[in-house]
């Protein structure tokens, strides 16, 4: 039987989580027949590939493979080498210390069932930091808020045409998943919410999320660079300045592309400080307009 849902999952020495991964697959209501698993891992030096080669022959899987690759260091590629396998219209990508509720998949897929003019559900979901637990709900309409900040969780359902049209995923940023929303956005693909926690999402402070956390302004201003059509003329600018290692332009708070009102903003505060000549400093930035008035 052909598989409905491609799963691909990233993995570099995650071994300790796969299990608990894996096991909420096996658990979901969509049958595991209808379900390609593919993990990719990223040259682990842990137990990973054996406790993967185990899961492999537990279930009667549409498909299950293990693709070792040479280290590559950045998840967004390691995810397009397990898409590019793929076989199912349907894809999502889940981190192996993540898990999904039982009715995840069967959700997400209904949801797309439902509306044919969309091309990715996103759910509700669990952060997990610590010992701490909060349940996140995502915006019905990802317009407003993705160009200043990410809505939607990595585990989200996606039809293949979005990673064609967007070209995958990319290792231009740290922030890849925002990313690859935002290019799916300008390619017009749109997103419908499944309104129920379906995620269960880890924060950790040894994870790759704490590494693009360190990184913050030059990862935001890649996606701005990337797909620069997707925002206003002074967010251009302002990439360019935090690209350039400008210091006098702030970086804004850590997951937050500021917003042209801001940068206006910010752009009046540094007239009024320092004179009408701190303009310049905005108007040499490609594309920034001139202030009238």
């Amino acid at each position: 039987m052909s598989p409905q849902v491609s799963i691909v999952i990233p993995n570099h020495d995650y071994g300790r989580y796969l299990d608990a991964c894996l096991d909420s697959l096996a658990a979901q209501t969509l049958p595991v027949q209808r379900m390609e698993v593919i993990v990719v891992d990223d040259a682990s030096g842990d137990d990973s590939l054996e406790r993967a080669a185990r899961w492999q022959a537990c279930h009667p899987w549409a498909s299950f493979s293990v693709l070792p690759l040479s280290r590559v260091g950045r998840p967004g590629p390691v995810r397009n080498a397990g898409l590019r396998r793929a076989q199912a219209a349907l894809m999502l990508c889940l981190d192996p210390d993540d898990t999904l509720a039982p009715e995840a998949l069967a959700r997400m897929v209904e949801a797309l069932d439902s509306a044919p003019h969309a091309h990715i559900a996103s759910s509700d979901y669990f952060e997990h930091s610590g010992e701490h637990i909060r349940r996140v709900n995502i915006p019905d309409d990802d317009s407003p808020v993705l160009p200043t900040q990410n809505p939607c969780h990595s585990a989200s359902l996606f039809r293949r045409e979005v990673w064609e049209a967007t070209g995958g995923y990319t290792a231009a940023t740290a922030y890849e998943d925002w990313d690859f929303w935002v290019r799916a956005a300008s390619c017009g693909m749109r997103r419908v919410r499944v309104p129920y926690p379906l995620v269960h999402y880890r924060l950790r402070d040894d994870g790759f999320w704490a590494g693009a956390s360190a990184d913050d302004a030059k990862a935001k201003a890649a996606i701005v660079r990337r797909t620069p059509a997707f925002f206003a003329p002074e967010v251009r600018g302002w990439a360019v300045a935090i690209l350039r290692g400008e210091t006098w332009m702030p970086a804004f708070p850590r997951g937050v592309i500021p917003t042209a009102e801001a940068l206006r903003a910010f752009r009046d505060d540094c007239m009024a400080r320092l004179g009408p000549q701190a303009d310049s400093l905005f108007t040499a930035l490609p594309g920034w307009p001139r202030k009238t008035g």
